[in-house]
């Protein structure tokens, strides 16, 4: 078997779950048997993790150009590989990767993973209307939408998607060596907490919402650091005194960085499945998060981390309080259950390989033939996280 990735963008979500997959399918499947289509500039976020065959393109910016170019270089890719599976990352690719599908015979089987849905949004604009019609549209030439989380296969349900086209494969990531581990969180009595956010500062992330929040937190009962930066359509921010701006974080630093916090704060306004968040349980840290998109379907409220109601000022200090009542060590080894039993790159990446099997197999489409493939690569621990979702919003 045949595959050939294909990502208009290797920044952020798309590259961390690439440097997760890329190496299990070479090792799956041979290395000259595994592609990977990029913009020659983000080629770097993959250095060293990918020996595979690598098919490179021009993009300066995202602009109709360099769709064109991505669109010219996909369709010359297919003609050279002959790939049996090709599998879109992210929307642009997506749409483009789709529509140049239309041009090509034999037509490989197609997947498509939208790595945060473009309509998954509170503020139901023209625009995001506009993108859900036109995602709907383009999963008619479709093979398998893969969907990350169990609140992606909810919001495509409501949108009136074709589910028997959809594959819940939910996202992982592999462990550290036990050596670099953070230790469990201790805090010396009396000692302020320490939280940390991790993120873009933009609409999504919620950055503003937590800034607005700190004003009220008295820093003798805790800090907050903020780790990210400002996007292009981020709000600025006026950062309150005290507040230690980290920057951009890297992921292999974040073991390490995260020794020095007793929990994570993510007030998204929406979100599918943040890297962020699965790095924050493996390393044993509860999670602080929104009670928007996936955080009440991997959070439970008080056990694992917190859950969070955004709309009402004050959310942070809410948090603290409950932190500052509870046993962080326990809260923090059921963080670190909740991703050995949930999130490892093992079960994902397993389950897949199963759906590009059951594609390649040409087994017949239907929801249960299509569910089935891939989760009968999961434990039951996976299996069962979207049924704990409705416990965990009637707590709202």
């Amino acid at each position: 078997m045949k595959i050939l990735h294909v990502s208009e963008s290797l920044i952020g979500g798309p590259a961390s779950y690439l440097q997760e997959i890329l190496p299990f399918q070479t090792r799956e499947f041979s290395a000259e048997n595994v592609a990977l289509l990029a913009p020659t500039p983000h080629l770097e976020q993959l250095a060293g993790q990918f020996n595979g065959v690598v098919e490179p393109y021009n993009r300066s910016g995202r602009n109709l150009a360099s769709l064109w170019r991505l669109a010219v270089a996909l369709r010359r890719t297919l003609l050279r590989e002959r790939p049996d599976i090709v599998h879109f990352h992210s929307s642009f690719a997506g749409a483009i990767g789709r529509l140049t599908l239309l041009t090509v015979r034999p037509r490989p089987r197609t997947l498509y993973c939208a790595h945060c849905w473009s309509f998954d949004r509170t503020r139901r604009t023209p625009a995001v209307r506009l993108w859900q019609v036109v995602e709907r549209w383009l999963s008619r030439f479709t093979d398998r939408i893969i969907n990350l989380s169990p609140h992606e296969q909810d919001l495509l349900r409501g949108a009136g998607f074709p589910m028997q086209r959809v594959a819940l494969v939910v996202s992982g990531i592999a462990d550290i060596d036990p050596s670099r581990r953070p230790p469990p969180a201790t805090r010396p009595s009396g000692a302020p907490l320490r939280i940390l956010f991790l993120g873009r500062f933009d609409e999504q992330k919620g950055a503003d919402l937590l800034v607005d929040d700190l004003a009220s937190v008295d820093p003798a009962r805790a800090t907050v650091d903020l780790g990210g930066g400002r996007v292009l359509d981020g709000p600025e921010l006026t950062i309150p005194a005290g507040v230690t701006m980290l920057g951009w974080v890297q992921r292999a630093e974040l073991p390490e960085l995260l020794t020095q916090y007793d929990a994570v704060v993510m007030p998204s306004r929406w979100e599918g499945l943040s890297i962020w968040a699965l790095e924050t349980l493996r390393s044993g840290r509860p999670l602080i998060g929104s009670n928007r998109g996936v955080f009440p379907y991997i959070i439970e409220d008080g056990v694992n981390g917190i859950i969070i109601d955004i709309d009402r000022p004050g959310f942070l200090n809410r948090a603290i309080a409950v932190l500052e009542k509870s046993d962080l060590p326990a809260m923090g080894a059921a963080a670190r259950r909740t991703y050995e039993q949930t999130f490892h790159s093992d079960h994902m990446n397993e389950a897949l390989v199963a759906v590009y099997r059951e594609l390649a197999g040409g087994r017949p489409q239907g929801t249960d033939a299509v569910q089935g493939a891939a989760s009968a690569a999961y434990p039951p621990a996976v299996r069962d996280v979207a049924s704990r979702s409705e416990a965990a919003k009637r707590r709202l």
